[in-house]
Formats: C-alpha cells, sequence, structure tokens
C-alpha cells in the first residue's frame, strides 16, 4: 500500500536556534518529495525557530516528539509533576499543529512495579493535559537498551499500557529501529493491532540504536511496513534518521532517502 513519506527534523541536523537552517531543510526535504515533517524534541531548549521555519515554509506537520523524562518514574510525587508540567509546556508550543499525533517515550524500564504505577499516573495527567489541547497521544514502543535499563517492555506491555487508559484515549508510535532489536518487529505488529496512530522508520544491524538510513542496515522495510499497514495502520511512512557525518544533508540526499522508500512501497 503506497502511503505518503514523512521524516523527521531530526535529519536536520542543524542548531536549535537556526531558524533559517531549519527552512533551508524543510524546502530541501519537500522539493525531494518529503510531505510532511516530524518535528523533533532535539530541539527541545528552543521551539519557536522551527516553529517560525514550519510557518513560513507552510509545510504539512504530521507529529511533535514530546520531552517527557524519566522524572516521570520518580517516587517523589513533586519530580514526577515538574516532569509532567515540563513535557506539557513544551507541547503548549506546537497547539498550533493538533490534532497531530504527539510522541512520548515509556519510561518503565525497571523491574520494581510500583515504579510502573509512579509512571502510569504521570502518563494520566500529562494525557489529560495533551487532550485539552486537541492532541492524539501516542506512547512509543522501547528500545533494548540493556546497558542502561533494568528490563525491556516488549511491544505487547506498552500496547497494554496504551490500552489500560480507555477507548481511543491513547495510541501508539511503532518505532521499526526499535522492535527490531529484541524483537521480531513483522510479528509484534499484531499486538498493537489498531492503536498504532504514527511510525518511526530507521535501520539499525539488530544490536543497538542507530537511526540509519533506511536501507543501510538490515530491517526488511517492506515486510514490515506490509504487516503494519495490514493491522491497521493507515498513516504515512514518516522516517526518523539521521545522516552519516561525512554527508552533507541537500536536496540530492533527501532525494536518495525519498526513492528507496518509494520503491520499497512500489515493489
Amino acid at each position: 500500500m503506497e502511503q505518503k513519506i514523512t521524516t523527521s527534523t531530526c535529519a536536520f541536523g542543524v542548531a536549535g536556534t537556526d531558524e533559517d537552517g531549519f527552512t533551508k531543510h524543510f524546502e530541501m526535504a519537500m522539493e525531494a518529495g518529503f510531505s510532511g515533517f516530524e518535528l523533533c524534541f532535539n530541539y527541545a531548549g528552543e521551539t519557536q525557530p522551527m516553529i517560525r521555519a514550519a510557518r513560513k515554509t507552510g509545510c504539512k506537520v504530521i507529529a511533535v516528539h514530546g520531552i517527557l523524562n524519566g522524572g516521570s518514574c520518580s517516587p517523589d510525587p513533586a519530580v514526577r509533576d515538574a516532569s509532567v508540567e515540563q513535557a506539557y509546556r513544551y507541547l503548549a508550543d506546537f497547539a498550533e499543529f493538533a490534532p497531530c499525533p504527539i510522541v512520548e517515550h515509556y519510561w518503565d524500564r525497571y523491574l520494581n512495579p510500583e515504579i510502573g504505577r509512579y509512571f502510569h499516573d504521570a502518563v494520566g495527567k500529562l494525557l489529560e493535559k495533551t487532550e485539552s489541547l486537541g492532541f492524539l497521544f501516542c506512547m512509543e514502543n522501547a528500545p533494548y537498551k540493556p546497558e542502561h535499563n533494568e528490563r525491556f517492555p516488549n511491544v505487547a506491555e506498552v500496547a497494554e499500557f496504551a490500552r489500560s487508559y480507555g477507548e481511543n484515549r491513547m495510541f501508539m508510535t511503532f518505532d521499526v529501529n526499535h522492535a527490531n532489536l529484541h524483537e521480531d518487529p513483522v510479528k509484534v505488529c499484531s499486538d498493537c493491532a489498531g492503536l498504532v496512530r504514527h511510525i518511526h522508520v530507521s535501520d539499525n544491524h539488530g544490536i543497538r540504536e542507530e537511526h540509519l538510513i533506511p536501507g543501510t542496515g538490515i530491517i526488511d522495510f517492506s515486510a514490515v511496513l506490509s504487516a503494519l499497514y495490514r493491522n491497521g495502520y493507515t498513516g504515512p511512512c514518516n522516517l526518523e534518521f539521521s545522516f552519516p557525518k561525512d554527508v552533507t544533508p541537500n536536496t540530492a540526499a533527501y532525494r536518495k532517502v525519498f526513492d528507496f522508500m518509494k520503491a520499497i512501497q512500489l515493489a
């Protein structure tokens, strides 16, 4: 099934205060064929230059990546509340782009189930706030990082978490790169059937989270995308990659990535 191809601004590699840089990259990526953009949380220090550039170019904003942090799992209610408030204030800056999806990380990666209850409480508060802004809340499946986290929450767990808030309140962002690290990304698409409203597409070699350009790792994107669409996903094919350090992003570089994904869709 052919879908629109979009990308995250993490591909741009520009400083958060560089409005001209954002404008230039929005324009190059659109010229290359990309039809929309996820505004990336990497630039959380300063939101306005990216927002002004998006307005200036008239680009389609298809998602906003949030900044909810590990404080959302803290035993201290004040720390959890501060994490939620910071995440909400950030997202409020992007309210003009609602009702697009917003993406938050799944932070319950601990052995202690009490921490999971803290996280559930914190996310519930953020969910209520983002609903007032009109956003579609999407929880992203977690990466496998045994060197950093006590345990790995699989796609099925994140799907159960999303469903626990009630019907049609929370959805999922399916990150193909994350799923490929410790699960079969094709098989687990059925675990979150009907929940996925947004996706992240990048490549890796099956060992660590790399965010490589699709086609430079080992992931079978044709099979994964087919499984996602078969299990109810209808949104754009949204990329979340970074160019290698030896590549200068320009229109030709963006077009090469776009053409690869287009060929995958048409295969």
